[in-house]
């Protein structure tokens, strides 16, 4: 919309007082020589030419922006300036405009929409929604809103564990691997195929990550049968996905493959009777790709779902899958899925790699840089599924000659039984019926431990749940020995 000048219809005269006939009127944004628009109609439809020719009065007719500054600069028909005039303002309310370079100085300003990128410094409070970005600084007052305290931007937004791979209390490589878990709540699940799964330095160029998980085939399986599929998951607990339901989310990744094509990631439900597929591209063989997808409108409530301590989200990212797991892409499906007719088989060679990183899954449709959160906050988030008495770097394993962190009980009395509680450093994911394993290992190889007279007694684990247990030894026990047990104990959801 365009806006009157003081008089729809203005005169210019030169410097004796004579209509300036065939002048030129040059119209600028304020401060500059950039040409700025003025129009010869109210609507804002017909285009002053730049410079405005005056006609044999000396007139023209000329409507400016709302709310724009202009520069204007009158000359003769010979070009020799007769004045120049900077900082004038339109009159009237801004309305909808398309243009560059607004400056809009002093004052307050309410019931503006602006969309799209605003470049430069806003200056003062800024009170409503801001949907686009914003380049530059926001300074001299205070920023506020739900979605920047509780949206894309707040802390702990990403649902993923372990997303980049840095936790491997297990082991950080295992060979003639086919299922199970190996870094912290990553599993895989293999039909024919073997592989060596392990942690690796190799990760993207930029040096964002240090880590990454890597499959590599050892035995190929270049068949797949219609009932075979492979992958590698991570189940989120139904608490940490409820906020998921009918709201958009997006997963993004770091992915390297052996074969380029169709690949596939799968979410279920915690029943497996609902599933989506989403598919993304390798381009380019053994090479780190970036790859983003957005499930519109979220988790769904049809069928069987989880949303306590159980399996609330299964996130699968396919290598291999046979027909009866193939399924059309983009949309919630019943039964269980994990690919579709066009997903590549990464297994069909021995040495084919299949590694991945910076995995995130968060609320909205845009992908926000990964979030890195502290080493210790990300290896607590673990242990709440997997927590084990060893040292970190030191695989579970029964006569390791290692002691420290081992639970410890003295006998009392000889011949009878000791116990001792041993509490766990985060609380375990405890489900109905008890589900969690705890693994005994002896410190040495003379038995489940070590005293001064080289007695063996048995371990049995009691009085178990989310926030430690009870060791027993048996009746072999001499008073006044100390007794000592590593532990591992597991109460992984998938």
């Amino acid at each position: 919309m365009a806006e009157l000048t003081a008089s729809p219809v203005l005169q210019f005269f030169d410097n004796n007082g004579n209509p300036l006939v065939g002048g030129k009127l040059y119209t600028y944004f304020a401060g500059t020589t950039s040409s700025q628009v003025t129009y010869s109609d109210a609507s804002g439809s017909s285009a002053n030419t730049n410079p405005i020719i005056l006609d044999s009065r000396g007139e023209c007719e000329m409507f400016l922006i709302a709310g724009r500054t202009y520069k204007f600069v009158l000359k003769t028909s010979t070009d020799s300036t007769i004045w120049t005039v900077d900082n004038v303002k339109s009159l009237g309310e801004m309305a909808t405009q398309t243009s560059n370079n607004v400056s809009i100085t002093g004052g307050s300003i309410s019931g503006v929409t602006i969309a799209g990128t605003i470049t430069g410094n806003v200056t003062g409070n800024v009170t409503g929604n801001v949907t686009g970005n914003v380049t530059g600084s926001i300074s001299g007052g205070t920023v506020s809103g739900s979605s920047y305290n509780g949206g894309q931007l707040a802390g702990m937004r990403n649902k993923i564990i372990n997303g980049a791979m840095e936790i491997a209390q297990r082991t950080t490589s295992t060979p003639s691997f086919t299922a199970g878990y190996t870094l912290d709540r990553w599993y895989i699940q293999a039909a024919n195929a073997v592989a060596t799964v392990s942690q690796q330095s190799d990760a993207p160029s930029n040096n964002e990550f240090q880590y990454s998980l890597r499959y590599a085939v050892t035995t190929a399986d270049a068949s797949i049968g219609a009932t075979e599929v492979d992958y590698i998951s991570q189940a989120v607990e139904g608490y940490n996905v409820r906020d998921l339901i009918g709201r958009t989310f997006t997963v993004s990744f770091w992915v390297r493959s052996a074969k380029t094509g169709v690949h596939c990631v799968a979410l279920l439900n915690s029943n497996r009777d609902r599933s989506y597929v989403a598919q993304y591209t390798i381009n380019a063989a053994n090479t780190w790709e970036y790859k983003t997808i957005t499930v519109v409108n979220g988790l769904i409530t049809a069928g069987t779902w989880n949303w306590t301590n159980g399996i609330g989200l299964e996130v699968s990212f396919c290598l291999a899958a046979g027909a009866n797991f193939q399924t059309t892409a983009n949309a919630w499906q019943s039964g269980v899925y994990f690919g579709t007719s066009s997903q590549v088989n990464v297994l069909d060679t021995i040495g084919n790699i299949f590694a991945i990183t910076g995995v995130q899954l968060e609320i909205g449709s845009v992908a926000t840089p990964f979030e890195h959160r502290l080493l210790g906050a990300e290896l607590a988030l673990c242990q709440r599924y997997y927590e084990k008495s060893f040292p970190y770097a030191t695989a579970a394993a029964a006569a390791s000659g290692v002691f420290g962190g081992a639970a410890s009980g003295t006998g009392q009395v000889l011949n009878q039984a000791f116990s001792t509680y041993v509490p766990f450093k985060v609380t375990k994911c405890y489900r109905a019926g008890g589900v969690i394993t705890i693994n005994t290992y002896c410190p040495d190889a003379a038995g489940f431990n070590w005293s001064t007279n080289g007695t063996t007694p048995t371990a049995a684990v009691a009085n178990y749940g989310d926030s430690g247990f009870t060791v027993r030894g048996t009746t072999s026990v001499t008073a006044g020995n100390s007794y000592y047990i590593h532990w591992a104990a597991d109460s992984e959801i998938l």
